[in-house]
Parts: C-alpha cells; structure tokens; sequence
C-alpha cells in the first residue's frame, strides 16, 4: 500500500506516478515489470518510489486493489437490470459491466486480469481479494438461488461461483473480440441496439442456465443408468 509521503503528493505527481505504474505492470507480466522503468519515465529517484511504496509487490497490490474498487464502481455507468428481474437476469447484467470495464479501463482490466488468470505472481493475495471480491459474491448470489429455488438444489456453490468468476473475468476479452466493440459502442447506451451484443450474451445465458438452473428432473436424468 502506499505510505503517507506518497499520499501527500500534489495530485498530479501522484497521477503521473499511478499513470506509469499502470502501464508498466498492464503490458508487462509481475517478474517482468520493472520499477526502474517507472521512475525513468517519472523523472524520480529510485529511492523516491521506495518512499512512496515499501516495495514492487506493494505498489502491485496496491494497483489490483484500486483496479477491482474501479471495477465495482463501474456499475453505476451501466443502467440498472430491471429489480423484477430474476437471477440469470442480473448475472446477465453483471456480465455486460465486465464488458464495459474491459473497454472502457482496458489497462486497469488488464492488471486484473493478469493477477487472476493469466500471470497470479501471488496466490495468497489473489485468494484474499477472491473472498472479498467477485467469488464471494458469487458465492453469496448462487447461494441465495438455491434458497429461493431459482438454482438446483445439488449445485455446489463453490464450484459454481469459482466458474461463474473465471467466465466473468474471461468473456469481455472474448466478447469485445469476437465482436469488434470500441469504447464508442458504450456511448448513450447504444450497447443495447446492438442485436449481436445481446445475441451473444444471450447465448452465454442459455449455457448457464442450462448448466445450474432448477429442473426437477435434470439430476434424476443425469444419473439415470441406461
């Protein structure tokens, strides 16, 4: 985390400084992400960085953890599911704010990204930040589906929210890729218009549900012995 001498900075120093770390550590994988690179482009001391953070992995945690709070404060940039809506409607919503935080904060994304999927330099802080983050609320989610009966009773919700997570942190990279969406397609909400967009989540949806949603029969006709 950062110590109070970074803290104290003149904003735009402190945004300088938050500007090249994000970029150094976006485009770079934790073991390959160099400090000496940022106060280069800072035109700072290395000693200077050292006043502001303890250490690399400091400055790094520090970046997820700024990452994922930007991440839920995203939300608010996307209108609301309808409060009618059932379970699947909102994970739907859910995962369209994971597409525009993917666009619209690609470096941040990419931070996230690498820390939870692709690189995880530390195991132990990304299971922390799991548990306070998007698997615990998962977890919470699929948990209050099964209470209310919208989920089958026999789904794990561990297992369930472990793999709703990794399709959230992995579908906007693919969904903006498959579909060629720039920041542009976010303005005035035109991501609704769009019947590819919504095509496509729907099919994801499909898949979900077809995967954890209640059916009275379905672990009778999956065991069944033919």
């Amino acid at each position: 985390m950062p110590t109070d001498t970074f803290t104290n900075l003149p904003i735009e120093k402190r945004n300088l400084i938050l500007h090249l770390a994000i970029e150094e550590f976006a485009g770079h994988p934790y073991h390959a992400a160099s400090i000496s690179n940022i106060v280069r482009e800072a035109g700072i001391a290395k000693g200077s960085f050292y006043q502001y953070f303890a250490d690399k992995k400091a400055c790094y945690r520090y970046l997820v953890e700024m990452a994922t709070k930007e991440k839920l404060n995203i939300v608010t940039e996307i209108p609301a599911p309808d409060p009618g809506c059932d379970l699947f409607g909102y994970l739907r919503w859910q995962f369209l704010t994971q597409v525009h935080f993917e666009l619209t904060r690609p470096r941040l994304a990419q931070i996230l990204y690498r820390a939870f999927i692709e690189d995880i330099p530390f195991p132990d802080m990304a299971e922390e930040l799991r548990r306070r983050g998007t698997t615990q609320f998962f977890k919470q989610l699929l948990s209050q589906g099964i209470l209310h009966g919208t989920v089958a009773p026999w789904v794990d919700p561990d297992v369930a929210a472990f793999l709703t997570e990794v399709i959230f942190y992995q579908f906007g990279k693919y969904f903006i890729e498959r579909l060629s969406l720039t920041k542009d397609d976010f303005t005035s909400h035109a991501i609704y218009d769009r019947q590819d967009v919504q095509a496509l989540l729907t099919s994801l949806m499909d898949i979900l549900e077809a995967g954890i949603k209640r059916n009275p029969n379905q672990q009778a006709n999956y065991l069944r012995v033919n």
